[in-house]
């Protein structure tokens, strides 16, 4: 076991334990004690794997882990296992489990710069050469990574983590536990301009940014204030690096966006929408709750709740798939189409000589 592995394996747990941290049923010896957890390949004697696919089982039989999370529909298996219904679930919560750091609270260091009217709360750890501006709220157990910079008035909830570089600009509103990556701003200027002649004018950006609870968002992120009102990340959204979120764009709960997803202005996106790498979504539309958009999708009209949609334009995933199965035989088709009508060209020059 290399350096870094030991150093983020300070617990031991039994199989039973694990087990019932992630609800799942033991197969062999509970009492079995492991040390972490790794994938099939680089386990090691003493840590626990897991198994996602089936598919992945003759891997699985070369693993040298002493004990492996798996599917329910796991034939027996010559090692102690966990049976769960979602391995990929318990392996998070045991990866979690074992790289978990007691949080140790760092004050606030004389590098950093406050403003004036700056409300700290308790056990914060705020860097050097953050910045935080005039009548900020920071939460309980914030941690604020250098380089930071927090604009007046904006508010961060407890237990937030901002890395470093990020930016939350004036007034923005943080809530509690978000994580945000590096080199984020939260709260830039919406893009928008009016037309006048050749020319354009900016229109005022004076609307806010919030982001509710448990939202952790992806490094090198844009989110944009309103014009009026606010941009809204509502609770448990997840977004990927480099996502692009327009001003006034409403994101429902428990959404997903992954790498180089961009959405423009005023959008609404419902609740548990999932929109793959580098959609691209149009202003003033309405994504339904549930839905899924395919990767390198443009999205350029409402989308129904539960509707999965791919392509650009996007439109059903299923028509879409019987599509690509066609481009490919194209040029074949056009050869045969060009055969048919020489050969229909052909048949009619014949007939009209025959008349």
């Amino acid at each position: 076991m290399n350096l870094e592995r030991r150093e983020l394996t300070e617990r031991k747990a039994t199989l039973e334990k694990l087990a019932a941290l992630v609800g799942g049923e033991v197969a062999g010896d509970g009492l079995l004690e492991v040390t972490g957890i790794a994938g099939l390949e680089e386990a090691r004697e003493g840590e626990i794997t897991f198994l996602v696919e089936l598919k992945n089982l003759p891997r699985l039989e070369k693993t040298k882990a002493s004990a492996a999370i798996v599917p329910l529909s796991l034939p027996s298996f010559i090692k102690p296992v966990i049976r769960t219904p979602n391995p990929y679930l318990a392996y998070a919560k045991i990866q979690a489990f074992f790289t978990h750091q007691p949080y140790c609270p760092k004050g606030v260091d004389p590098r950093a710069c406050l403003g004036r009217d700056v409300k700290i709360g308790q056990e914060v750890s705020i860097y050097p050469f953050v910045f935080i501006g005039d009548r900020c709220q920071i939460g309980d157990r914030v941690v604020l990574y250098p380089g930071v910079y927090v604009g007046e008035s904006a508010q961060i909830g407890e237990e937030s983590i901002l890395y470093p570089n990020v930016v939350v600009m004036n007034r923005c509103i943080i809530g509690k536990r978000a994580i945000i990556h590096p080199g984020t701003i939260i709260g830039s200027d919406g893009f928008g301009f009016a037309r006048d002649g050749a020319q354009y004018v900016k229109i005022p950006q004076v609307g806010i940014v919030q982001i509710d609870d448990d939202v952790e968002i992806g490094a090198n992120c844009a989110i944009d204030r309103a014009a009026m009102g606010k941009t809204w990340v509502k609770r448990g959204v997840k977004t990927d690096n480099l996502v692009q979120i327009g001003h006034n764009v409403t994101i429902g709960e428990d959404t997903v966006l992954v790498a180089q997803v961009g959405i423009a202005g005023s959008t609404e996106v419902g609740n548990r929408v999932s929109l793959g790498g580098q959609a691209g979504v149009v202003d003033h539309i309405k994504i339904g709750d549930g839905a899924m958009v395919g990767a390198q999708s443009g999205v350029a009209q409402d989308v129904l709740p539960g509707q999965i949609i791919s392509g650009s334009p996007a439109f059903a995933h299923r028509e879409w798939l019987r599509t690509q199965a066609v481009i490919p035989k194209l040029p074949e088709m056009k050869r045969l189409l060009s055969a048919l009508e020489k050969r229909v060209k052909a048949l009619e020059e014949k007939m009209q000589s025959k008349g």
